[in-house]
């Protein structure tokens, strides 16, 4: 009886690793698409447009006193970028400047990750973060990219 479970078990293994050996390779799953590239990204979302996967901090800044940390990203897929900032009181205002151009601003969620729109990268940018008193309190930034 133990031969025959044996022999059972090794056939088993031996068919199930020939069944392997001629599955077809399948190709790995592709990154969703995105929906706006360069300056088509400016003033979306990023994660609505498919950008953030892929995505890198390119530069930071945490100013002294205490002001939580705002990372600038950079898109290679969507050639994009935005400001974004981990959970902090939503006292926190932060943006990404365009040089001679638009800024987009968001507040900061004690609860989730936030980030502000996009901006194509061929722009001149930098990502800043202030404390929000209602009359704009000094700014810390990183530099320009």
């Amino acid at each position: 009886m133990a031969v025959r479970r044996s022999a059972l078990s090794s056939l088993s293994t031996a068919v199930l690793a020939y069944a392997l050996l001629l599955a077809p390779v399948l190709p790995a799953a592709a990154a969703a698409p995105t929906s706006c590239r360069a300056s088509s990204c400016t003033g979306k979302n990023p994660r609505s447009e498919g950008c953030g996967p892929g995505a890198s901090v390119i530069d930071r800044v945490r100013p002294a006193g205490g002001v939580p940390e705002v990372e600038l990203r950079n898109s290679p897929r969507c050639s994009a970028a935005w400001a974004r900032i981990q959970k902090a009181n939503s006292n926190w205002r932060f943006k990404i400047e365009i040089r001679r151009g638009n800024s987009y601003t968001a507040n900061a969620s004690p609860s989730c990750p936030a980030y502000t729109l996009m901006v194509g990268s061929s722009n001149t940018y930098r990502a800043c973060v202030e404390i929000y008193d209602g009359r704009g309190g000094s700014l810390s930034c990183t530099g320009w990219h």
